[in-house]
């Protein structure tokens, strides 16, 4: 879905360059979710999910030259 998203606005070449797990420890360094809500995280999610929650993941494309920007 990620990839029709950006062939939508007229990317071309996309590729998936990283896909890293995140995990819940990974989370506690970013300030976007409150400690509670990940300790209750920990508590509900299965102990085999605690290191890939969810992934990150960095993609390259480019747009070529000269193409207008779809309007969608």
């Amino acid at each position: 879905m990620l990839l029709k998203k950006f062939l939508n606005v007229g990317f071309e070449d996309v590729t998936v360059v990283e896909r890293m797990p995140f995990g819940l420890d990974d989370l506690r360094r970013y300030p976007l979710f409150a400690p509670e809500f990940i300790d209750f995280l920990r508590r509900v999610m299965p102990e085999h999910r605690h290191r890939e929650m969810v992934f990150s993941i960095v993609v390259t494309g480019h747009k070529p030259e000269g193409r207008p920007v779809p309007a969608h």
